[in-house]
């Protein structure tokens, strides 16, 4: 029986989100939720302001998931595997020629000096999407800023995120433990490579096309086609909250206003700009659209038009716990990196302690219970978030897909964390069937 809301919390919802986006002093400075059952049916949305539902804004790191997808559509056509190490001896020579760093030390001449050791496991696709393939990230691990260094450019950054991936080291043996690194990124590359084109093309022939998304794409900033200036299409720029939350919120920008071009960029070139770990623009909608195929009732099939987009095996994949249990939460929770981004405690009490980390996601471990002792989504469920306060989570036992967008810094503000745990609430409380 497909699930239902009652009137009842549909209105508690609203006023939910009504409260915390208007009046004078809102702790939020808007926010879209939407959420779909496996019918792709609306049960619930609600938009703040004059946004809708296909308002475009960038994803962030909301993108890795829809990566994951790209790579498994190679894996049904028989162009890639998962587990397969010789994949990234063959595509990616330059992640497989890494050693991994160990440390630093004090050379004779007094300067300090890298210590490196040979990489002795083999890393696979699966460990680029699930984070166990010994990479670090540039917002998160000092050792690896510290090696390359001030003005190194991170991850994010469209024109140089490819050099960055060249020059940083593997920080531990692959397979030994987990840490939220450049997989994604790496991910980009080899979808890249395996399928001759752009990621955006892949993309665009392999998922938005088939659904009917017909604005998604690249920040501009990335070589995409989507930019802020697009006529005709509305766009939500990010914002920053300013002091310590009564100071109010202060936009800024989203992704370039026109696209950059780059002589030597793939595929007529050999430098790659599209990076799947960040970068995707979207609308909540479409997310929901996109999410709603890996729920098990539609296992790769999109429920609105019949679309198959993934095989029920590949599809099945991401809701899969394959790592073995002395790494699912050795390393899991997400530091602060700056004042722009604070921590995301992953395996606190109540977000997901018994979880792990899946294909361009997490999976919840157990079904979640929120700090005032309320049920959340269910064990198994798909979740991640976007560095802008967005959060997503698709509950195969429950049926429904949950997307809801902040759109802005910093990354896992507290009144953002209570706005999400307060809609979890109501929704598991009111949904019914």
């Amino acid at each position: 029986m497909p699930p239902t809301l009652n009137s009842q919390t549909a209105s508690t919802l609203h006023a939910h989100i009504d409260n915390a986006t208007s009046g004078p002093n809102p702790t939020l400075p808007g926010a879209i939720v939407q959420i779909l059952d496996a019918r792709g049916t609306e049960l619930f949305t609600h938009t703040s302001h004059k946004h809708t539902p296909k308002t475009l804004f960038s994803i962030h790191s909301c993108s890795k998931l829809i990566g994951a997808i790209a790579f498994m559509q190679l894996v049904d056509a028989g162009l890639a595997t998962l587990d397969d190490a010789s994949l990234i001896e063959k595509w990616l020579p330059e992640l497989a020629a890494k050693k991994v760093l160990t440390g630093v030390k004090d050379a004779a001449d007094g300067t300090k000096e890298h210590v490196f050791e040979d990489r002795k496991g083999a890393i696979t696709a699966r460990m680029l999407l699930d984070h166990t393939n010994g990479t670090g990230n540039t917002f998160f691990n000092v050792e690896l800023r510290d090696f390359l260094g001030e003005g190194a450019a991170t991850e994010n950054e469209g024109t140089a995120y490819y050099d960055t991936l060249l020059k940083s080291p593997l920080l531990y043996q692959p397979g030994t433990k987990t840490n939220y690194g450049q997989g994604l990124d790496w991910i980009s590359v080899l979808v890249e490579r395996l399928a001759g084109k752009s990621f955006e093309d892949v993309l665009r022939e392999g998922v938005f096309d088939p659904l009917g998304i017909t604005h998604g794409g690249f920040r501009g900033e990335m070589g995409g086609s989507v930019v802020s200036s697009t006529p005709g299409v509305d766009f939500w720029p990010a914002s920053l909250r300013l002091g310590d939350g009564d100071g109010g919120f202060m936009s800024i920008p989203g992704f370039a206003e026109k696209k950059v071009e780059r002589g030597d960029a793939w595929p007529a070139g050999k430098h790659h700009m599209q990076s799947v770990a960040t970068g995707l623009v979207l609308s909540v909608a479409d997310l929901g659209r996109i999410y709603s195929v890996l729920l098990p009732q539609n296992a790769g099939v999109d429920p609105v038009t019949g679309t198959r987009i993934l095989s029920a095996a590949s599809a099945a994949e991401f809701a899969k716990v394959v790592h073995p249990v002395e790494i699912r939460n050795d390393s899991r929770n997400i530091p602060a990196a700056n004042p722009v981004f604070l921590p995301y405690e992953l395996q606190a009490p109540n977000v997901d302690p018994a979880g792990c980390f899946g294909l361009g996601s997490a999976i919840q471990g157990d079904d979640r219970v929120l700090v005032d002792g309320r049920r959340g989504r269910s064990k198994g469920s798909v979740y991640w978030v976007g560095a802008a306060n967005v959060a997503f989570w698709i509950d195969g036992a429950k049926g429904v897909v949950v997307v809801a967008a902040g759109n802005f810094f910093p990354f896992m503000d507290g009144k953002w964390l209570e706005f999400v745990e307060g809609l979890e609430g109501l929704l598991y409380e009111g949904i019914e069937g």
